[in-house]
Parts: C-alpha cells; structure tokens; sequence
C-alpha cells in the first residue's frame, strides 16, 4: 500500500518550530525518564482550636525538594522548608550497593519510629501523636526528626515481598543548620519484620555516646502495622531515658479509605511525663475526616480531648488543615 499522502501533507503544514518544541519535548521525557532530577513539594496551612495555641491560622509548611537518580547506583535528595525552621531539611547522597546494602551520607530522618518517619503529606492525622513528637529523637531537640550522618540500610526478599529491612547509623548530633543546643553523638537502628502479607513488626533504639555522666539519652521502640486494602491500623510505643527521667508514651491509630475521596480516622495516644511520679499521664483522643481531591489536594479535619490526671481535666482540640501537592 502506498503511503497516506493526507496524513504527509498534515504534517508538512506544521511549522518548523512547533516541530521543533514537540522534538525538544519528546527528547527532554526521555531524558526525565532517567530521573537525574525531580521536583516537587507540597504546601499546608491549617487553623488550631486548642488552649495555649499562639497562632491558631498558620501557614503550617511549605517544602520543596530536589531528588534524582543521576547515575544507576547513586541518588540525591535535598529538601527545603520556606516557612519553619530548620529551613534545611534533607541533604543526602545514597549508594545502593545491592538490594542488600545501601549507605547514606549527610542530613536526613533518624531511623526511629514509624509515624517520625512518615512524610507530613502522608500521615493520615493532622498532627502526629504527642509521644513522637514528645520522645522521638530529633524531634524533642526541634530539628524535625534530622541529625547528620552515615547509615547503611537494606532488605532481604523472598521473591518481590522483602522478609526483613534493617538501618543502622551513626549521627553526630549537630544539623548542617540551626543545630539543637545540646549535641549528642549517637547510634540508631531500625528492624522491621513482615511475616505476613500487610503485617509488619518493627523494634527500633537510639543511645548517645558521648553525653555527660548522667545526662544519657536512651530511647527505645515497639510498632506494629497493619495494611490491607482500605484498611491501615498501627500501633507505637516508646520509652525515653534523659538521664534519671524516665518518660514513655505510644498511640493506637486506625483509619478506613471508604472511597477515592473519603477517610475517616481515630487515634488514641498517651504520654506519661515523669514515671516516677504520680498523675503524670494523660491521654488523648481523637476522631477525623479526610478528603482527598486528586493526587495533589488533602483537606483534613481532627476533633478531639485530651484528659489530664492533674487539675486541668479534660481539654478539647480542633484541627483543619488543607494541603496542596506539586
């Protein structure tokens, strides 16, 4: 057969430099397939009814970060925070040896506890539970769960499903940036098991090793997780030592993806201030809805007490949120 002279004549009609955008365009996704560099970030602003709350509108967070793979075996992320401080986030290089073998280099996430570790854009409540944010290491000096640091990570698989996933590193306790007031030199490592399709079970520690006599911080951590279709449950806890202080806390956390839009969630968490000592625990609980529009669009809503052994008693909490992706 010959050739469609219709569809040739079609094409001769387009102007050289339209062709040339459409070449340029083509070539350049190629080039994107490789991933040498990546964009995106997300921006949050959320209203906070809750006594004590200074700024109850606030632009929550805007992140912005650079990533790619510009060689097979090596990637790099680095992330920026316009709004909250540290306003350096990430800074890393990582080589992956094999599938069994990772290191990590520079500014990124202490291994330690699962909700720590979650994304702000992917963690199904507003806010995390006050056990993380109280005793996670990272996040109870201020400096957004990040140290600076070498880790090696990686996983064994039985067929595309990993059995088990390790991290262990070594942290200097200082950030490239706005540095917390104390610097503890310190390990951390991070087990997780998945014995079952969904399930996951997990053991994590952080110990300082060059703190004052008497001044050690040791933290430790259980977790377990569930997921199954629109089902995701999981569960924390963790115990804190700061010297003599000994504090503990954890939360239970349970949501439904009813449809692409909708997911309704509760959490309850606790947090015992001083161990030692009597009427130091409280608990909090919580009840929410998210609405997802797309891939880029989250608006969220959390209600909620939180109850006080001590003379305060019970105090409420409303949270919203809306949070746009790119």
């Amino acid at each position: 057969m010959g050739r469609d002279i219709g569809e040739e004549n079609r094409f001769t009609l387009v102007p050289d430099s339209v062709r040339t955008v459409i070449s340029l365009v083509f070539l350049s996704s190629c080039l994107w397939a490789q991933d040498p560099f990546q964009i995106h970030g997300y921006v949050q602003g959320r209203f906070t009814d809750q006594e004590g709350t200074p700024d109850r509108l606030e632009l929550r967070r805007a992140r912005v970060m650079v990533s790619g793979d510009p060689l097979s075996e090596l990637s790099y992320t680095v992330q920026v925070d316009l709004v909250k401080r540290p306003y350096l986030m990430d800074a890393a290089l990582t080589w992956k040896v094999s599938r069994g073998l990772r290191v990590t280099a520079g500014q990124f996430k202490i291994p330690f506890s699962a909700e720590s570790l979650i994304s702000d854009n992917l963690n199904v409540p507003i806010a995390r539970a006050r056990a993380v944010n109280g005793l996670a290491p990272g996040r109870d000096t201020g400096v957004q769960a990040r140290d600076t640091g070498v880790q090696l990570a990686g996983s064994w698989q039985r067929g595309k499903r990993p059995l088990v996933e390790y991290t262990a590193g070594v942290f200097r306790g200082q950030t490239l940036v706005e540095s917390p007031g104390t610097h503890d030199r310190a390990t951390a490592g991070r087990v997780l098991a998945h014995p079952i399709a969904g399930l996951t079970l997990g053991a994590d520690g952080y110990a300082s090793f060059s703190a004052p006599a008497h001044a050690e911080k040791r933290r430790w951590e259980g977790e377990g997780s569930y997921e199954r279709g629109p089902l995701r449950l999981r569960a924390e806890q963790i115990w804190a030592r700061d010297g003599s202080l000994d504090r503990r806390g954890g939360y239970g956390l349970g949501a439904w993806r009813l449809s692409p839009h909708w997911e309704p969630l509760a959490r309850a968490d606790w947090l015992t201030a001083n161990t030692a000592k009597a009427n130091t625990t409280s608990i909090a609980y919580l009840a929410g809805l998210n609405f997802y529009w797309g891939k880029h669009v989250k608006i969220g809503s959390n209600a909620g007490a939180q109850h006080d052994q001590g003379p305060k008693g019970l105090s409420p909490l409303f949270l919203a949120q809306t949070m746009i992706g790119f």
